[in-house]
């Protein structure tokens, strides 16, 4: 399972932060408006299937072998959602549903440096950069990249069916 949730962490490098602490606390988590439960395909080809489990106010993400992690979301802007995603790590990334799938956005180069010093948070480099600082100064990154603008559309989750 560690080295499934590592290859998940490797696809979504340029879209995904690693955080320490809960960006989206489960009394705030949603279900998102066309984020359908069933099979997703990741960019790296394999196959999940993604559950609203109403009861832990998130989702439950599984391949044919078995759960691999939680996800939970929060509305950013219209359309635009922060994701957690925890496994063997702990993840936070945008995404919005675009038609059945799911697309992921990053940050541009540019607008990262600005908002990091705004938001008093570091930048640790490595396989996947890690955001350090308050769960809540991360949440406002990302809540004023949205406002901002400044950030790319990057791989999907492409939605299979149920």
């Amino acid at each position: 399972m560690r080295r499934l949730a590592a290859l998940l962490l490797l696809l979504l490098l340029p879209a995904c932060y690693q955080v320490e602490g809960d960006t989206v606390p489960a009394a705030a988590s949603i279900r998102v408006d066309g984020v359908k439960d069933g099979r997703y395909r990741r960019p790296d080809g394999v196959e999940v299937r993604v559950t609203w489990n109403a009861a832990e106010k998130q989702y439950d993400v599984a391949t044919k072998d078995g759960p691999t992690g939680k996800a939970r979301a929060a509305r950013l802007a219209p359309g635009l959602f922060l994701v957690q995603y925890a496994d063997a790590a702990r993840l936070t990334l945008m995404a919005a549903p675009k038609g059945d799938d799911v697309a992921l956005f990053f940050a541009t180069k540019e607008v990262e440096p600005r908002l990091l010093k705004a938001h008093g948070l570091g930048l640790k480099p490595g396989p996947i950069n890690a955001l350090t600082g308050p769960a809540r100064a991360v949440a406002d990154f990302f809540k004023d990249l949205a406002a901002s603008g400044d950030f790319k559309e990057g791989e999907r989750l492409v939605y299979l069916g149920s």
